[in-house]
């Protein structure tokens, strides 16, 4: 079938209410995977990251990934409830035709942010790794065409994630450096997008934030909440193994990715040493011109009410060694009025 009729036959199902997702809406490297296999242990399965632009078809590819985890899980399922799937994607990714798909068919959708001055030095780090050329050339070699096509749209975008970094710190920065902080900020004006979307179309209790840091500061009570979450939009307890179901390569059994999101029954502790930086100065100070453009973004999705880990971080209160910024963002939403005049 061609794209468009997959789209419409998973409209379909949602319609009828035969198929409800759990999405998880992440910034780069925020948790979104693990809060994603949290999430479908207790559901009909795990899809990561159908939004990945692995084919010549991203639509197509999103929505043939979908209904592939929808018709398996349907066959353990049987014919008589609906099927409910985790599912995660980075929102630089989505394009308008998804995000309207997913506001209609999520029965919860949680947004997955991290403090920039962290989030971004794990993103160039990442971004070094996967275009270095001994990595492009194992990639290559494993998965040639879906490697060749996400390339091809990687280079795409580039005149636009350039245009983005230009647009927020001026010309002259290092383009693959400048590569990656235009993804970045492609991927948090998403967010912000779809946030406010969803605010739109969900009622509040059907939408959670997740910073990465609360998480990690708390992982017991952070995984509780998401136990408490897909236990919510189940339609039925759990009888056995589910299913996982990978978008691109990096998630397929027993690569680097799938190996780290499967390490661990639940979320990591924090550990002191979460604040690394950059050993090289330029890239240091780089770093640190990304963050402070992106922290009003951050700032916003903190404060927003769905935000419940805030809750839990002001009565226990935050423990030695949690990160100073957070430190001052948590103390500043004790009242509305703060969060919205507060700023580093």
């Amino acid at each position: 079938m061609s794209a468009r009729q997959d789209m419409t036959t998973l409209g379909t199902l949602a319609a009828a209410g035969k198929l409800r997702l759990l999405y998880v809406l992440g910034t780069p490297r925020s948790n979104s995977t693990v809060v994603c296999r949290l999430l479908g242990e207790r559901l009909d399965g795990a899809v990561y990251e159908p939004a990945m632009p692995n084919s010549g078809n991203p639509l197509g590819h999103f929505a043939k990934l979908l209904l592939t985890a929808y018709s398996a899980a349907r066959e353990k399922a049987g014919a008589d409830r609906p099927i409910v799937l985790a599912v995660k994607d980075l929102d630089g990714f989505l394009t308008p035709e998804m995000s309207d798909f997913i506001l209609v068919a999520s029965a919860h959708i949680v947004f997955t942010i991290r403090d920039p001055a962290l989030q971004y030095p794990s993103l160039s780090r990442q971004f070094v790794e996967e275009f270095s050329p001994l990595f492009r050339i194992r990639s290559t070699l494993r998965h040639p065409i879906e490697q060749n096509w996400f390339l091809w749209h990687m280079l795409r975008w580039l005149p636009r994630f350039w245009g983005l970094t230009r647009d927020e710190l001026g010309p002259g920065q290092n383009l693959l450096r400048a590569a990656a902080a235009g993804f970045n900020y492609a991927s948090w004006l998403g967010q912000a997008d779809h946030l406010e979307s969803a605010r739109i179309a969900l009622a509040a209790e059907r939408i959670t934030i997740l910073d990465a840091s609360l998480s990690r500061l708390y992982p017991r009570e952070t995984t509780g909440m998401l136990a408490s979450i897909a236990d919510a939009c189940a339609a039925a307890p759990v009888q056995s193994e589910s299913r996982e179901f990978a978008g691109h390569s990096r998630m397929a059994a027993n690569s680097h990715w799938a190996n780290e999101a499967r390490a661990g029954g639940d979320i990591k502790p924090l550990s002191l040493d979460a604040g690394r930086r950059f050993d090289d100065p330029a890239a240091a100070a780089f770093a640190a011109k990304v963050s402070a453009s992106l922290y009003p973004q951050y700032l916003s999705a903190f404060f927003d009410p769905s935000h419940r880990q805030l809750a839990e971080a002001r009565q226990r209160g935050l423990p030695p060694g949690a990160p100073a910024s957070l430190r001052l963002l948590v103390e500043a939403s004790d009242s509305a009025e703060a969060g919205r005049t507060f700023a580093f």
